[in-house]
């Protein structure tokens, strides 16, 4: 049986899937899901090319999850807490879904500022009260997209740690499981208009990711001038140790972006666009860049166009296949959906023009 590979393209009026054989060249596009719904991420089951979770919003019913097991023509939905049990801060969106380190085990990342696990695959929820409860949240200030918990990075060979990024607060780490939490943004320029007095929780954080092999971290942070000289401060990042950061964006022409993907072969992915205040690509051209060296050098991956695109590419809205060679997805706020199959060197945008694209999953399956 040749291989199959699934994209699922989460936006604000629902869900769309794509699916190509394993040269991923030629697209199908199948019927809509939830169009009633703003799907704000997505999570695929490796194993299962039928099964998919999904976070959930509405401005009417709230943010939910909402698990399909048969391709989408039945869903469960389940509430992260119940009803006559409201948390001190109320759940106004997901952010994130990943897999936990147990088996059976979920993380929820939400708006405001919150983490939820799961010990039985998304049955029941708890918060993670120390968390919460960290002594910085009081000073905790929302980015314009909301207080977002938006990246759950899991140590695969310490399961008990963890890092999590949260707009505009910063980085987070745990080494007991979420019992207690340290501060991780050495290195990083802190943002002091955000309007938080304090200057540990005062960092914009726009996307974490882990080097598997290496267990390197990298971010993708808000380039700001909020900066005592005023110019422009670095928005990509490495942290070797998981605490303290370093620039990596010398050779890139752009530092402001939203999401970040590294392959399984160490492949980094950045799609930068102009500024904080200007988030659209530079001129009109759609441009992702590539570093096989951990952000050492990078190289320049034109997408071609039939005319200027001026939109830009939201925090959860890239993402990587697990193929060899690599395949690239993205999503824009204008709905369009470029391709790669090969880690960037080549794309074809797929066959539809979306509502405002909010979450990118793809994964091929054997």
């Amino acid at each position: 049986m040749s291989a199959r590979t699934l994209l699922h393209v989460g936006t604000v009026k629902g869900l769309y899937t794509f699916e190509s054989d394993g040269d991923r060249r030629d697209w199908k596009l199948h019927e809509p899901l939830l169009p009633e719904w703003e799907i704000s991420t997505l999570l695929m089951d490796p194993d299962d090319a039928d099964a998919l979770l999904t976070g959930t919003a509405h401005y009417a019913w709230g943010a939910t999850l909402r698990g399909t097991r048969d391709r989408g023509a039945t869903w469960d939905q389940t509430a992260l807490r119940d009803p006559d049990d409201p948390p001190a801060y109320p759940i106004e969106k997901i952010w994130q879904i990943v897999r936990g380190p147990r088996p059976k085990s979920l993380y929820v990342g939400v708006a405001q500022g919150a983490l939820y696990e799961s010990g039985d695959d998304g049955a029941s929820w708890a918060e993670v009260e120390g968390l919460t409860s960290h002594p910085t949240r009081p000073n905790w200030m929302p980015g314009a997209g909301g207080m977002c918990l938006h990246s759950i990075v899991i140590d695969p060979d310490e399961p008990d740690r963890m890092w999590v990024g949260i707009s505009a607060v910063g980085c987070f780490r745990t080494t007991d499981a979420g019992a207690s939490w340290t501060v991780q943004n050495e290195g990083l320029p802190p943002m002091r208009q955000t309007g938080s007095p304090d200057e540990d929780a005062a960092f914009c954080v726009h996307r974490i990711v882990r080097d598997p092999e290496g267990g390197s971290l990298f971010m993708q942070f808000h380039a700001h001038t909020m900066t005592p000289d005023g110019e422009r401060s670095s928005g990509v990042f490495r942290s070797d140790d998981g605490a303290t950061w370093q620039a990596i964006d010398r050779d890139l022409p752009l530092r402001f972006g939203f999401p970040m993907a590294l392959s399984e072969r160490g492949e980094l992915f950045v799609l930068p666009l102009v500024s904080d205040g200007n988030r659209v690509f530079e001129d009109g051209r759609v441009t992702a860049w590539r570093s096989e060296d951990g952000g050492g050098s990078w190289t320049r991956l034109d997408v071609p166009t039939d005319a200027p695109v001026y939109s830009g590419v939201l925090r959860d809205a890239m993402a990587l296949d697990g193929a060899d060679p690599t395949g690239v997805y993205f999503g824009t706020t204008n709905g369009d959906v470029w391709a790669s199959p090969d880690a960037g060197d080549s794309w074809l945008q797929l066959p539809a023009r979306l509502p405002r694209v909010l979450s990118v999953r793809a994964h091929t399956y054997a």
